[in-house]
Parts: structure tokens; sequence; C-alpha cells
């Protein structure tokens, strides 16, 4: 939904509140929900529940509705759409039973004006299919056998609620149709709270399912978390020998680092939103436990005993994966930080080296150079006084009392110290610094 302005948003969190309102549940009935997995997009299912809606001739749902419900001819269809789960519903309600359940209770056959064929044939993955039958008074000398039998289970887990006005038993198990069944007592329950107890049931059976998807990622992901755990363990080892050696080399450490360290990122990626729906799915089931006032039933284990023993050591499993999890990051990274350190080290003493050579280098580079200069001093000089005598024979030196050999001689030192101050000129200019007095 598109939000124009403030009084938009204000009517669509109104909204919110009254989306999954549930309706008086009078008399007996039955409650039966068929939960379907689809991700980010229930486009289709959508489209598969507005396709029979329009074949009865009913109004289709919305693409911005959450929540749909309309009376069919003997039961009610409710249509509900979660994050990441969308549901159907089948209600039937008024049904004249004084003591136990109706005869005709989860048997679909008995059930001929319930599309269930329909709902089976969704166009999504069905999750959990869950059976709620609300009966009359409880049979009398009820035994933990009968439900047993009435459930189709391996156990069952049962108490009163709401002061003993009503009893509840829980199958937590699959009978042979696929449904998982819950059978309600109702002793003096009214119409109206009725209506919510069922509401929270359903809820019940719907969140502790799917708080269990968060074991699966944890079971499919464990082995690789573990190979994860050994390799670093072993990497980590690696590196504190070799950190302890005054020339360790830690840089082929690095690359199996990386590795690991892009593992725990894509474990990560894929287990992050599922662990964190389960906690949130877990926070769910229990409130709605906890808002249904359960008391303990004679001869029967509680709701919340059942539940604690068998799924306790699950999330246990998913909140030990969670952290695992966060500790190999943390590791990963104080490794990856040793290792730079140590890298930089490394480098610092090879730029150490680097630099010590280089300084040897240019002491010898100067050496050669001074060298260069006196010979160039020399060369220059003597290409000079060639130059001087050539001008010298030209001349009348005989006239003037003067000597080739004298006249040379003395343009030695002059042709030198001229030669000797235009280098130093030369690299006063290229250097900048002003050349001392040797």
């Amino acid at each position: 939904m598109v939000i124009h302005d403030a009084s938009d948003l204000r009517q669509s969190l109104s909204d919110e509140l009254h989306a999954r309102a549930f309706y008086d549940f009078d008399g007996a009935g039955r409650f039966i929900r068929f939960v379907y997995l689809v991700g980010n997009d229930d486009s289709a299912v959508l489209n598969y529940v507005n396709e029979y809606l329009q074949t009865h001739g009913l109004p289709p749902m919305q693409a911005a509705e959450k929540f749909y419900r309309i009376e069919l001819d003997g039961f009610a269809l409710r249509v509900e759409r979660h994050t990441e789960f969308l549901t159907i519903s089948f209600v039937e309600k008024g049904l004249k039973v004084q003591t136990g359940i109706s005869k005709d209770a989860f048997h679909e056959t008995n059930l001929p004006h319930m599309p269930f064929a329909w709902a089976r044939n969704a166009p999504a993955a069905l999750f959990h299919a869950i059976w709620v039958e609300v009966g009359g008074r409880p049979p009398a000398k009820l035994q933990q056998s009968d439900m047993l039998k009435m459930l189709d289970c391996r156990a069952v887990a049962s108490n009163n609620f709401s002061d003993a006005a009503a009893q509840v038993h829980f199958a937590f198990d699959i009978d042979t149709a696929g449904y998982s069944r819950v059978v309600v007592f109702n002793k003096s329950i009214e119409a109206i709270r009725m209506g919510r107890v069922v509401q929270r049931i359903v809820e019940v059976e719907t969140y502790r399912l799917l708080s269990l998807l968060g074991l699966a990622t944890v079971k499919a992901y464990s082995t690789r978390l573990t190979d994860v755990e050994e390799i670093l363990n072993g990497l980590t080892n690696d590196l504190a020998q070799e950190i302890k050696k005054p020339d360790g080399q830690v840089q082929q450490l690095l690359s199996v680092l990386s590795s690991q360290a892009a593992d725990v990122e894509d474990i990560y990626s894929r287990t992050s939103y599922r662990l964190s729906a389960t906690k949130a799915y877990l926070g769910i089931l229990t409130g709605r436990l906890e808002r249904m006032q359960l008391t303990r039933l004679s001869g029967f284990q509680g709701v919340r005993g059942f539940l604690d023993r068998r799924m306790t050591p699950a999330m246990d499993s998913c909140t030990a994966f969670s952290e695992r999890l966060a500790s190999l990051s943390q590791r990963i990274n104080r490794a990856g930080a040793l290792l730079r350190t140590q890298t930089e080290l490394v480098i610092q003493r090879q730029n150490r080296d680097l630099l010590q050579s280089m300084d040897q280098r240019a002491k010898h580079q100067l050496r050669l150079q001074q060298t260069v200069e006196r010979l160039s001093i020399a060369a220059v000089t003597y290409y000079g006084v060639g130059l001087v005598g050539y001008i010298a024979v030209s001349l009348p030196i005989d006239q003037w009392g003067l000597s080739l050999s004298y006249i040379k001689a003395g343009a030695v030192p002059i042709i030198a110290l001229a030669v000797w101050m235009a280098i130093r000129k030369v690299k006063e200019n290229v250097t900048g610094v002003a050349q001392p007095d040797k």
C-alpha cells in the first residue's frame, strides 16, 4: 500500500489492529487451517483463491487485503496473508453437541460441502494442516488412552484453561490424513471468548511448526560451519607459530582466512533471516500460551511441559548455531587483524632493508659520481690546455719572449679551476643546495 499523507498512514495503522479479528464461535464446530509457505510472493495463491471466489459469484480478495472472510454454504472461508506464509481456513460452528465431539470430527468424507481437494491443490507448498474440533462437555472419566485414539497420535498434551471452563487436548502429531489434531471440550465459555480461544489455539499450532523451521536450517548448515571452525582452528595455530618466528611468513595464510571469511558470510546470509524468524515465531507461540491461562488437567501431561521438553532442545540448537556463527565471525576478524599487523611488520622490515640497500647504492653512486667528476675535470682541462696550445701557436709568442710550454703549464690551473666551478654551479642549480667547499 502506498501512503500518500498522514491520514492514510493513521488509517492503515488503525486497520492493522483489526486486520485479523475472529468472530464469535457459538456451539460446537471445527476450524480447519491449511498453511502454505509462499516466501515473498503469494500472488499465485491469491489468484487461485480469487478464481474460486469468482466461480461461485463472490467478491474477490483485493491485492492490498491481509485478511478475508466470507460466509459460504455451511461454513466460512477465511484467508490470511502473512510475511512468508498464507493460510486458507474453513470455519464451521453452531453445531449441537452436548458431550464429546461431533461424529463428523476429523473425517473429510463426512463434510462434502467443504472444498478440501481445492485447498490441497493450491499452487504453493502445503506446510501444515490443522484441524481443531470444538465439542461439548468432556466425556465422563476421560482417560489418556481415549484421547490418543481420538487424536490419532503418539502422545497427547492437555490442560484446563480459562479457569477450568474448558479443556484443550493437542496431538502435536500428524494423523493419517495429514492433519495435526486439536480437541476442545467446552464447559461454559461464551461464544465471544471461544472465538478468541480457538484463534489462539490455531496460532499455537501454526507458530509451533513455523518456529521449528529454524532447526531444519541449522541441520543443513551445521556440518559446513563445523568445517569452517576446524580450518580456522588450524589457521590460528599456524598463525601463532609463524608470529613467534623472527622471520615468520604469514602472507600465505591470508588467502585461507579470506576463503573462510567468505564462507561464514555466505552461511550468515543464508541463515540469518530464518533464525531471526524462528526467534520471532517462538515469541508469538509463548505469548499465545500465556494468554490461554492453562492449568493442570489431572491424568494428562501439560501443554507447556510437553513443548518445553521437546522444543527447548531445538530452540537451543538454533541459539547455539547463531552464537557459533557470531563467534566465528569475531574470531576471523581477530585473526585478520593479527595477519594484517604481522604483514605490516614484514613489510616494514622489507622497507627497512630496501632503504638500507638504497642508501648503500646511493653512497656507491656518490663515490662513483665524485670519481667521474674528477676525471671529467682532468679530461676537460686536458682538452682546454690543448686548445690554448693551438691558439698560442698562431700567435707571435717568440717575439713576446714566451715559451709554448710555459703558456700551457700556466693554463692548467686556470682551466681546471674554471671547470670545477662550472660543475659546482650546475650541481647547485640541479639540487638547489649549495655545494660545500672541498
